[in-house]
């Protein structure tokens, strides 16, 4: 619930529906491990809100660390707190990435889910979504029209 609202705050998401083959395609994407356009599933990162959720969450941490160990940095001679900042400072960056990263991958298997309950009412998406990526992988092979996709891909899941 927490993680979903800060997705919904740190992401706007298009109302316009992902399209069939879109969705197959997304899906391969994220099975594989891929990144994904976000364009694509229609959402875009609000780059602002999300450095305002990540330093909120990390000043949750820092903050009761910094007072806790605020007598040990104040023996410390200058130049290792300096050290000491840089180092903590680049560890928050780098971080920042991870949490970016992480947003997205929750954001995509987010947009994917709900295309699916759209596109595939009667498969639940944990269920069938490598078996339809097979699918996909084998109409692709065969080549198989965009047009005659999901007719394909439902007379194999039927069988």
């Amino acid at each position: 619930m927490f993680k979903n609202k800060i997705i919904l705050y740190i992401y706007s998401i298009s109302k316009q529906p992902v399209k069939f083959t879109v969705l197959l395609e997304a899906n391969q994407l994220f099975n594989e491990g891929m990144k994904i356009d976000g364009s694509i599933l229609g959402f875009r990162i609000k780059l602002g809100r999300a450095y305002i959720v990540f330093l909120l969450l990390t000043h949750i941490i820092i903050v009761p660390v910094a007072f806790a160990f605020h007598n040990l940095f104040t023996l410390l001679d200058c130049h290792a707190s300096i050290i000491l900042t840089m180092f903590f400072t680049a560890l928050l960056f780098g971080v920042f990435s991870f949490f970016k990263k992480w947003a997205r991958d929750a954001i995509t298997q987010q947009r994917i889910k709900a295309a699916w309950a759209i596109q595939f009412p009667f498969f639940p998406y944990e269920t069938y979504h490598k078996e339809i990526n097979n699918i996909f992988e084998q109409a692709l092979a065969e080549g198989i029209s965009k047009k005659n996709l999901e007719t394909f891909i439902l007379d194999k899941l039927s069988n």
